[in-house]
């Protein structure tokens, strides 16, 4: 058989074949997502996450009036939310770095403790930026509630930012889990 530009064409069938089956090329896939016991999976053309069975999707808008995906967990008998997930696509409307000074700003304001603020791998990802916080929410009887926030700024290889928030009351059962949400992240690869 001939070559082309210097690769048998054997060879470079086999590679063509060999992308083919594996998913790659072509746009990408969103890579499978680790899904613990007792959770269920979401998955879109962009991306997947695992979450616990038995929370409820719904769809939001931001301040703006942008579509947010959320996922929240049952209402614990203090009323307050045990356990959400907020979705958010930044379609080319905000850098991965204004999007991170931004969150700072906005935690520092909100009187939110930054415990950490890290770069980290996400499946699908160009670069990501975790961060988790606590921070205290009144619950409506001269008290306060302290809550986790776990969550990624994540920019796609596709050049779409996601931002991936986890927020849950310490004390609750969602708080445990948000780790393992956090991890299940995948986003839409090459």
């Amino acid at each position: 058989m001939g070559a082309v530009e210097g690769v048998p064409v054997r060879a470079a069938l086999a590679v063509l074949v060999a992308a083919v089956l594996t998913g790659c090329g072509g746009g990408g896939e969103v890579e499978r997502v680790p899904v613990p016991a007792g959770f269920a999976e979401l998955r879109t053309g962009s991306y997947a996450f695992a979450y616990p069975a038995g929370w409820r999707r719904g769809d939001d808008t931001d301040e703006r009036g942008r579509p947010v995906l959320v996922v929240t967990g049952p209402v614990l008998p203090s009323g307050v939310t045990d356990g959400q997930v907020r979705l958010q696509r930044y379609d080319g409307r905000i850098g991965f770095a204004d999007a991170l000074t931004q969150f700072r700003g906005l935690a520092r304001m909100n009187k939110y403790r930054i415990t950490a603020d890290r770069p980290v791998k996400v499946a699908g990802a160009r670069r990501a930026q975790r961060f988790e916080a606590s921070y205290e929410l009144a619950d409506g009887k001269g008290g306060s509630i302290p809550f986790k926030l776990l969550g990624v700024y994540a920019a796609a290889k596709d050049g779409v930012l996601v931002e991936f928030m986890l927020r849950a009351p310490e004390q609750g059962q969602a708080s445990a889990r948000l780790p393992d949400i956090l991890a299940s992240l995948r986003l839409k690869g090459d």
